[in-house]
């Protein structure tokens, strides 16, 4: 799979990455925070820069008319990770019911492709299963798959 993605910078530890999303708004500046949670587990929170006081603003609607590109970065982002870190579990939760449902969209679009490098689990009900298309998951995870 070859998406088109924006160029991150990376910070020495593999846990944060900026780029910059370019569209009719101008230029956006985005980050990825990998947040260690608990034991194994690790959250993905993604959202614009904030750049005075350095927050993630994931509750703002850019719409940069880039979604597909930005999402495609942000992905790109869990190879990096993995890269570093292994035995991990990654938690990928929208902060809107809108925001989790187009990330479920772009999953099932992707899970193919997914599947090849890694595993896939939503959560449903309070309870964590394999990813299967058409359920109305709340949450994600993913972790490498080891070869």
């Amino acid at each position: 799979m070859n998406l088109e993605r924006y160029d991150t910078k990376v910070t020495e530890d593999a846990l944060t990455f900026e780029f910059t999303s370019i569209g009719p708004k101008g230029e956006i500046h985005k980050i990825v925070v990998y947040q260690h949670i608990e034991g194994n587990i690790f959250n993905l929170a993604f959202g614009d820069l904030n750049g005075e006081i350095r927050s993630i603003d994931d509750l703002i609607v850019s719409d940069n008319k880039d979604t597909e590109k930005v999402l495609a970065t942000v992905a790109s982002t869990i190879f990096d990770f993995f890269s570093v870190y292994s035995g991990i579990l990654v938690l990928a939760k929208g902060s809107t019911q809108s925001r989790t449902r187009l990330y479920r969209r772009y999953l099932t679009i992707f899970l193919e492709y997914i599947d090849q490098e890694f595993l896939l689990f939503g959560e449903l009900d309070e309870e964590i299963e394999r990813f299967e298309s058409g359920k109305d998951y709340t949450a994600f995870y993913i972790s490498k798959k080891i070869k």
